[in-house]
């Protein structure tokens, strides 16, 4: 009983000893991590994250719409800025959708207008389409802006979204403009840059669509110039 007692109140002495992995661990986590060979250093391309991306320059001219991008303090910022800018370029070189759609630009098109979209039916662009209708609303968003037109089919309201920068879109025509004043002749422009209230009740441009785009189509037909006529002529002399 008293040699237990006696191990019981000796204390233990452990000794540690270092192993080699613990050598090794605290060995690679004080010492820094250097490259035996480091890679020579080039100069800063245009994209700096990857070298085999092919990157394509633009020229703006000097009366553009579109906002210059701001210069980013680094290259790793801003990226999806100068993205947006870059595919704008691409798609709309003349600035005609950026002319259409943007405030500054003097030929935009004010909500209540009656426009015409033709679109293509497949990617090989054989065949298209046109739907007209109101202009009731404008989503400003670089190359995902998109814009909403409302008319009437077989007496039931119908509306159609379309991307202004998509590449199945045709051209976008402005049948008549929503910019005359109280009294004048036309289209009077509208107060409120979205007309969702044509929803609920339906306006009576809304219901003239139809006969605008008649209109519209009787004047192209008109200008352009008849082929089945010098024709027509031919074939009646030779039965003479």
């Amino acid at each position: 009983m008293l040699r237990s007692l006696a191990a019981r109140s000796v204390p233990r002495v452990v000794t540690l000893t270092r192993q080699p992995w613990m050598m090794a661990t605290r060995s690679m986590s004080t010492t820094p991590c250097r490259r035996e060979e480091q890679e020579p250093v080039t100069e800063a391309s245009a994209y700096p994250f990857a070298k085999h991306v092919i990157t394509r320059t633009h020229t703006t001219p000097s009366n553009t719409v579109r906002t210059p991008v701001p210069e980013p303090k680094h290259p790793s910022r801003a990226i999806m800025t100068r993205v947006d800018a870059q595919l704008a370029n691409e798609l709309d070189p003349d600035e005609k959708i950026a002319r259409l759609f943007s405030r500054k630009s003097p030929d935009c098109i004010p909500p209540g207008s009656v426009v015409m979209v033709e679109t293509y039916l497949t990617p090989a662009r054989t065949t298209s389409t046109a739907f007209s209708g109101v202009l009731i609303a404008v989503r400003r968003a670089g190359v995902a802006t998109t814009f909403v037109l409302r008319t009437i089919a077989h007496k039931l309201g119908v509306e159609m979204r379309f991307h202004a920068y998509s590449p199945m879109i045709k051209d976008i025509k402005v049948i008549q403009r929503a910019d005359a004043k109280k009294g004048s002749p036309g289209l009077t422009r509208t107060r409120r840059a979205k007309l969702y209230y044509m929803r609920r009740r339906e306006d009576r441009r809304v219901n003239a669509v139809a006969g605008l785009v008649k209109q519209y189509r009787a004047a192209e037909q008109q200008k352009a110039p008849s082929a089945t006529k010098p024709a027509s002529s031919k074939a009646s002399k030779k039965k003479k």
